[in-house]
This record gives structure tokens, C-alpha cells and sequence, in this order.
């Protein structure tokens, strides 16, 4: 059985799906990526899979004659490879790829990985482009066998909107997480500045992650206590729209608000030095970096916000906050510094456990495992 992933980068396919695969193809399944070429490639093909490229994919830009010319070098892909199966990821591909594979007869199974800035800014121009992908939603989604879900609030989202049938929609706990990869026990052999407190954001460095919102708390924060720090883990993504010019994050370093760590492949030592992982997004799917620190048994502070809310109860393994509002995240941070050490260390606990009921990994491969062994009755 021949299965196609099929995502708008292959960093995304590396780092939140490589485990499905490895285990699918530890089944004999024959498995194919779709996605640009990047610096995880390389990672990809290590693995022994075979990447198709695709050349005409622009994230940042809603240019129709890009987008025409995805949609056809998409199907060109499932017409010559004709495979059993594409699980499709992200918006674009979700929309433009379904509709492909749908002229073709490829079954497909789509992951709405988030709604994008279309579905979360306000201007004529939002809503225009997000009336534009309703349309294409519905078309893609018509053909699709199911369609997962992150969160609820998404999965609620396109059943309101009447964009897809609701026996179609299912949800997972995000991507999970790999709790035996992401344990306190590595930590034993990571030194840590006990001296000061350390928050940490880990993200691309865009906007929409509150970023900036995290600057002006740290800011607060530091009036206060001046030994507290506040490091920024994560890649720049210059194609993407909601992109903060390294320039400002220099300046930032520079001023002394913020940490700026660059970004690795291997994030674990840096959840261990931290003291609590930051997440102030406007929306995720799900957020990642907060399973991770989680299940290395760290609190955690986020936004009350889709993809995030589902982390968290309040007080027990972090603080919820008002999205967009810098003070509301400061008398967070603020509440945990006054915490007593055994409030910290419980809070921590708290959190692995948490994640390991609810968002382990294998919970999120045995739904696609079902999903597309449904798909053919093919048994594994």
C-alpha cells in the first residue's frame, strides 16, 4: 500500500510526523513525501523515503496564478503516482491538494493543522481571502474520507461553517508527544543556572506566536526581578507573513529584554535549563512546545486561545492568559516567580502527568493507523 504525506514543507513532516512513519513503514507500508524542499530534507531521505518535490507552493502569498500552479503540479503528482492513499497537511495543501487528488480518485485523509492568519485577522482583505478558502474547504472536504481535527474549537469551526459533514470530523490530541524521547530523567545530565529563573518561548519567530506580547512581560517582570530571563528557541521563517525581522530580535538581545538561543534539531536541553515554557499565541492546532515541556515536567503558561486552552488547568500545571495582552501574561510569570518551590516542582508534576494521559503519541498513530486501515480493510 502505497501512502503519500503530502505538507507544505518538509520541516513540518520531520517534526511532527516522522515517528508515524517510521512506524508505518516498520508495517510495509511504502511511504512517499510531497513537500519543498528545505533543509530537512536531506533528514527525510536519511530515513530512507523518497521526497517529490513541489516547486510552486508560496506560504506567505495569495497570488491566484501561484496557486493555480500548485493546484496542477499537484495533481500531476497523484496522476503519475497514483497512490492508495495522500494524508494531506496545512491549508493549501488541504484545499488545493484534496481538490487534485479528488479529480484523480486518491483517497485522501486531511489534518487541519490550524486556521491560519485568513481565519484570524480582521480586514476586508481577511475576509475575503477566508470566503475564498470556505469555498475551497468545502469542495476539497466533499471528497475526503475524514478530516482530523487538533482542537475542538477548529474541528467546531468548519461544522458551524457547514464545511464539512460532521461524521467526517474526528479529533486527536494534537500530534502528541513522544513521552520517552521528552523525560525529566535527561535532565540529570544537564547543568542549570540555579541562580536564575528562566522562561522560554519556543517557536518560529513570528508575530502571531505573541512574541511580542512575551517581550513586553519580560519587561514587567524584570523591573521587579531583574535576574529573571526570558530566551527566544526557534527558527526565523522569513517566508511567512507574520515574520519579525531579525533585526528587532537583535535589538531586543541587545536591550536586554530577551535571550535569543537560534534554533536547533535538539531542543531538550534547552526545556531543561528553563524553569517554565511560554506559549502566548493568538491560535494553534495544538501547541507543540508545551507538550514537550510538559512531558519533561515543566509548567507551563499559555494563551486561553484554540490549541492552547486544552493544555492547561488553571493553577494545577500553569496559568492560562488573555490573548494579546502583555500585562495579563506579566502577572502570570509574576504568580509563578511567588510561587513556594514545592508549588513549582507540583505544578511540574502535574504537567507530565497530564501529558501522558491525554497527549501521548501513540494515542494520535492508533487514529491514523485505524483511519487508514479502514480506508482499504487493509490489515497490519
Amino acid at each position: 500500500m502505497k501512502i503519500l504525506f503530502v505538507a507544505n514543507t518538509s520541516f513540518f513532516v520531520h517534526n511532527f510526523y516522522i515517528n508515524l512513519i517510521r512506524k508505518l513503514k516498520n508495517y510495509g507500508y511504502e511511504v512517499k513525501i510531497v513537500s519543498p524542499e528545505d533543509d530537512y530534507t536531506v533528514k527525510l531521505k536519511e530515513e530512507g523515503l523518497e521526497h517529490i518535490p513541489i516547486k510552486n507552493l508560496n506560504r506567505k502569498g495569495s497570488n491566484p496564478v501561484e496557486d493555480i500552479r500548485l493546484f496542477f503540479e499537484l495533481y500531476r503528482v497523484f496522476r503519475t503516482e497514483r497512490p492508495d492513499l495522500a494524508l494531506l497537511f496545512t491549508i493549501k495543501i488541504n484545499t488545493y491538494g484534496g481538490i487534485a487528488a479528488g479529480l484523480v480518485r486518491v483517497k485522501t485523509i486531511c489534518t487541519v493543522t490550524g486556521l491560519g492568519w485568513l481565519f484570524t485577522e480582521k480586514s476586508l482583505k481577511t475576509f475575503i481571502g477566508g470566503f475564498g478558502y470556505k469555498i475551497l474547504y468545502k469542495i476539497s472536504f466533499a471528497h475526503t474520507t475524514k478530516v482530523i481535527f487538533q482542537n475542538r474549537d477548529d474541528r467546531e469551526f468548519f461544522i458551524r461553517n457547514r464545511l464539512l459533514k460532521e461524521e467526517k470530523a474526528l479529533i486527536t490530541p494534537g500530534v502528541g508527544v513522544d513521552t520517552n524521547h521528552f523525560n525529566p530523567e535527561f535532565c540529570k545530565n544537564i547543568n542549570k543556572n540555579k541562580d536564575s529563573l528562566v522562561f522560554l518561548l519556543m517557536s518560529r519567530m513570528l508575530w502571531d506566536k505573541g512574541i511580542g506580547e512575551f517581550v513586553e512581560a519580560a519587561k514587567i517582570v524584570k523591573d521587579k526581578y531583574p535576574s529573571t530571563e526570558f530566551w527566544l528557541l526557534g527558527p526565523m521563517d522569513y517566508e511567512n507573513r507574520s515574520a519579525i525581522p531579525e533585526s528587532l530580535i537583535h535589538q531586543w538581545e541587545h536591550e536586554g529584554w530577551i535571550k535569543y538561543k537560534g534554533e536547533t534539531s535538539e531542543v531538550r536541553p534547552f526545556i531543561c535549563q528553563c524553569d517554565v515554557m511560554v506559549l502566548p499565541s493568538y491560535r494553534e492546532a495544538i501547541g507543540k512546545s508545551l507538550l514537550e515541556a510538559m512531558s519533561m515536567g515543566k509548567p507551563i503558561i499559555a494563551t486561553d486561545t484554540a490549541g492552547c486552552r486544552d493544555t492547561i488547568e488553571q493553577g494545577k500545571n500553569g496559568f492560562l492568559v488573555k490573548v494579546k495582552d502583555n500585562g495579563s501574561l506579566a502577572v502570570a510569570m509574576l504568580s509563578y516567580i511567588e510561587l513556594t518551590s514545592e508549588e513549582k516542582i507540583k505544578m511540574g508534576e502535574y504537567s507530565r502527568k497530564k501529558v501522558i494521559n491525554e497527549f501521548n503519541e501513540k494515542l494520535v498513530h492508533d487514529t491514523y493507523i485505524g483511519l487508514i486501515k479502514d480506508v482499504r480493510g487493509y490489515n497490519i
